[in-house]
């Protein structure tokens, strides 16, 4: 599992990008500093091979969220990769 490893600023909207070496559950979650779930944007069986899911800024509830320091956290094929993102408005 591979994803890009410099801190992702965005402004109002950015895509993550990340790879996948085998078929299986891929969940994908955005986190606030305090460890809260923001937003899930992926969350089932996928196949191998490289993925770009985009975050527009939003909750859950499609509320905007602050500007701030958030993180997205990938897991799959028994993996965990964690990296942080800065939200400019």
């Amino acid at each position: 599992m591979s994803s890009e490893k410099r801190v992702l600023w965005f402004n109002p909207a950015t895509s993550i990008r990340f790879s996948v070496p085998e078929a299986g559950l891929v969940q994908l979650r955005i986190y606030d500093v305090a460890g809260r779930v923001v937003r899930m944007l992926m969350a089932g069986a996928q196949g191998a091979g490289r993925f770009q899911v985009a975050w527009d800024g939003t909750d859950e509830a499609g509320r905007r969220v602050a500007s701030g320091v958030y993180f997205y956290r990938l897991e799959a094929s028994g993996a965990t990769l964690t990296r942080k993102m800065l939200l400019l408005k």
